[in-house]
């Protein structure tokens, strides 16, 4: 068999290639078997840090990853981990990289294309692994980030030759420059003095509505003019309040005076304001009763005052419109007035509130006079409230009249000492100023002998000043009139004749019938009854029908009554006198 000889170079290249072939055989068979021990699937939990950025920054980002290998296997030196941004991110050259802890013994190398970084591991003083089941971390920086918007999501994979599956992350937000502000979490649950349950946040915000994650400016927060009640006031823990990550949180916020339609305007310097939802600030707790309607200043005796309210009011002073307290009871008492003044009768004083407030419209005073009232909050135990100012009660029309000083005991043919005085009144016994009525005295027995006539001065009052009685009496009374009005009548009293103890006293009895031929005169203690039975003073007998008889030995101090018994000597009976009062004194 013939033999052919290769030329020498051919037989060289065919050698060599016969042992490239046998490494590389080995080497593949290596490389493969590696790969099938670990691959993309083996890695879990996979998060992206720095997913917010601002907007042409060059940053660093952080891959957090955890293995899941088969038992036994690795992600070892040779293994490459591919990073794979969101199309429009910059990757520069040979990016920086700085692996975890869970790492053992490995370095890494990289190389950047485009959007792309390719991560190669390497032992690093002993033999490189990741061990099954370890949370580790990349970080890859000079990462350079595209004009602000919204991008897709980045990727991580590890893989081999045969395994290039990735896992994406959330998408990426770049931010441009501070723009506007944007509340993120509205107020609620607001009752008067007392914090939001649900405290306002503010957001700045790019043009596009992304959060400017490296704003640290200052928001601050105020009622929007012209919403809520008038007057209220906005208080928090802090107010301004700096951002941090773009974010502005606030606390304790909370509005005094409770109202409707409320909403919050957050103001950032030259940013564009932001404006809350609208919400209500309820009253708090009922706290205590407060005269919302003061009661008039005048009012009439006898007439319903005009209607007034008192309201039920939390801490802060707002109206308790409902809930507890909304629908309580409210007395009203007199707390100042004239002595002895009540409410009159059929006056409303006890009162239930409807939203928290109780009318008063049915209440009534009869004696004139300055009045405050004190309103009590009967359903629970909550500070009173006192009217002010006073309220002036007028009489009412003239309809009476009444003593003012009525008639004491008068010597016969004296005028009444005090003078006698008379008040025009209403029906209800306050004086009237009513000048210029003619008041009338009457005795109950005989004239007045002068000043029976008085005219009214500007307060309704007629002075008697010059009102006389000549004839003693006892038990007398007076009646006042005038045209229109009720007559007064007086208490009663005695006109006597007052007799000075020691000094004599003579009196004379006529003789009115031709029969009499004598006269007895007898005194009593007192001035009314009969003194028939008297003691006998003296006797007097005059042919000329007058008979004079002189009292010299009077009896002590004090009222008498004397009663002259004359005797008829034709039909021989006694004719007794009325009894004539007398004061004896000192």
């Amino acid at each position: 068999m013939a033999q052919h000889s290769l030329p020498g170079n051919r037989r060289r290249t065919t050698l060599i290639a016969a042992v490239l072939a046998a490494v590389l055989g080995m080497v593949v068979a290596l490389f493969l078997g590696a790969e099938t021990a670990f691959a993309a699937s083996n890695v879990t939990g996979v998060s992206f840090t720095g997913a917010s950025q601002a907007a042409g920054a060059s940053t660093s980002w952080t891959v957090g990853f955890t293995t899941d290998t088969p038992a036994g296997s690795a992600l070892a030196a040779g293994n490459q981990i591919f990073v794979t941004f969101a199309s429009g991110f910059t990757v520069t050259g040979a990016p920086p990289i700085t692996l975890g802890t869970g790492f053992s013994h490995c370095s890494a190398s990289a190389s950047g294309s485009g959007s792309a970084v390719i991560i190669t591991l390497a032992n690093s003083g002993g033999t490189c692994a990741l061990p099954k089941s370890t949370a580790t971390a990349v970080t890859i920086g000079s990462v350079s980030n595209p004009v602000a918007g919204s991008y897709a999501a980045s990727t991580f994979s590890v893989r081999t030759s045969k395994d290039s599956a990735g896992s994406p992350t959330s998408n990426v937000v770049i931010y441009g420059p501070a723009s506007k502000l944007a509340i993120t979490t509205q107020p609620a649950g607001a009752s008067s003095g007392t914090a939001f349950s649900s405290q306002p946040v503010v957001t700045v915000q790019d043009a596009n509505g992304f959060t400017v994650a490296n704003n640290t400016s200052s928001v601050t927060l105020a009622i929007t003019t012209g919403t809520g009640t008038s007057g209220a006031t906005l208080s928090c823990t802090g107010n301004p309040v700096a951002a941090v990550a773009g974010v502005a949180g606030f606390a304790g916020c909370k509005i005094d005076k409770a109202g409707t339609g409320y909403t919050l305007t957050a103001t950032d310097g030259a940013l564009s304001s932001a404006v809350t939802s609208a919400f209500t600030v309820s009253a708090g707790a009922p706290s205590t009763v407060v005269f919302s309607q003061q009661p008039p200043a005048t009012g009439t005796a006898g007439s319903p005052l005009s209607a007034f309210a008192v309201t039920v009011q939390d801490a802060a002073g707002n109206p308790v419109t409902s809930g507890a307290g909304a629908t309580d009871t409210i007395a009203l008492s007199i707390a100042s007035g004239p002595s002895g003044a009540t409410f009159a009768g059929g006056s409303v004083t006890s009162v239930a509130a409807v939203a928290g407030v109780a009318t008063f419209s049915a209440v009534t005073l009869t004696t004139t006079g300055s009045y405050t009232f004190t309103a009590t909050d009967t359903t629970r135990s909550l500070a009173t409230a006192t009217s002010a100012p006073a309220t002036a009660i007028s009489a009412a029309v003239a309809g009476k009249l009444a003593f003012g000083q009525g008639p004491t005991e008068l010597a016969a043919g004296s005028t009444f000492s005090p003078a006698i005085t008379v008040q025009v009144q209403d029906s209800f016994g306050n004086p009237v100023a009513s000048g210029g009525i003619t008041v009338t005295l009457s005795s109950s027995a005989g004239p007045l002998d002068g000043g029976a006539t008085a005219v009214t001065n500007g307060s309704g009052l007629a002075t008697f000043g010059s009102a006389e009685i000549d004839t003693a009496a006892a038990g007398l009374t007076l009646t006042g009139s005038a045209s229109g009005l009720s007559p007064a009548s007086s208490g009663s009293f005695n006109v006597v004749v007052p007799v000075t103890n020691g000094i004599p006293l003579t009196d004379t009895a006529a003789d009115s019938g031709s029969g009499v031929k004598s006269v007895g005169y007898y005194y009593c203690a007192g001035y009314s009854g009969a003194c028939t039975n008297g003691t006998l003073i003296g006797t007097a007998t005059n042919a000329a029908n007058s008979y004079l008889l002189t009292w010299t030995g009077q009896p002590a101090n004090g009222q008498y009554r004397l009663v002259a018994v004359a005797v008829d000597n034709v039909t021989n009976t006694s004719l007794p006198s009325a009894s004539i009062p007398i004061r004896i004194g000192n």
